[in-house]
């Protein structure tokens, strides 16, 4: 397994928006522990009044439906969940900020996520036996890692490489395009395949990927692709 660290290299640029992403985030989720706690409840059982349930968007009004989704982009549900979201987001998310500018990015931040939370409704609803909600950011960092793939394909990602079984580690530097590919694929085959069962929802995470791609590509016909990469070089490169 392939896990991302960090963009090799050093900016000066301050992502306040990415920030704000995660500190919203952070405190909604520690918010409903506490008080999934106090009420004697689960997250999963505050989250069904909460969340998107994409089972139920034909059935119920668009501004409500739209009420759910923005905020099914910024709850999660467990603390690994979240960790792993902070992670990824920190090592993609300011480059696409940087780009974008703040404003842009929150923008484009949503719509990738409603892109996310579309895919998953086209693919998935047909199948409703039980409901099936839209917890976490994933799918908006997913359009964000689409965004990284088009814009900066040559970035050197620090990455760890574990091998299973043998639980060996390895720290590597890999081309932003590898990682970004690994992952999109490895969620395709998580959903379609029988690579690993199928625990959450992928379709989402593919669809929200491929909008982040399209996107970018739209917006550099007004907003051009960075010609060189604006990383000051590290000691060890």
């Amino acid at each position: 397994m392939l896990y991302p660290e960090r963009v090799v290299g050093r900016t000066n640029y301050r992502p306040y928006i990415s920030f704000f992403i995660t500190s919203i985030s952070v405190f909604v989720f520690l918010y409903l522990l506490v008080y999934a706690f106090l009420s004697n409840l689960t997250l999963e059982e505050i989250y069904v009044n909460y969340t998107l349930n994409i089972c139920q968007v034909a059935k119920q009004p668009l501004g409500e439906t739209l009420i759910d989704g923005l905020r099914s982009l910024f709850l999660h549900i467990s603390f690994v969940h979240l960790t792993a979201n902070i992670v990824i987001f920190y090592v993609f998310g300011s480059k696409i900020e940087e780009h974008l500018g703040h404003w842009r990015f929150l923008s484009f931040y949503i719509l990738v996520g409603f892109a996310s939370h579309f895919s998953e409704v086209l693919f998935s609803s047909t199948a409703c036996q039980d409901a099936i909600y839209m917890v976490g950011s994933t799918g908006a960092i997913s359009g964000i890692m689409g965004a990284f793939l088009f814009l900066f394909p040559t970035v050197r990602i620090y990455s760890k490489l574990v091998v299973i079984p043998s639980r060996l580690e390895y720290r590597i530097r890999v081309p932003a395009y590898v990682y970004l590919l690994y992952w999109f694929f490895m969620q395709f085959f998580y959903q379609v395949g029988s690579v690993a069962p199928k625990i959450n929802v992928h379709w989402g995470h593919v669809g929200g990927f491929i909008a982040g791609l399209a996107i970018i590509f739209l917006l550099s016909f007004f907003i051009p692709p960075p010609r060189t990469q604006s990383f000051a070089p590290e000691l060890d490169d």
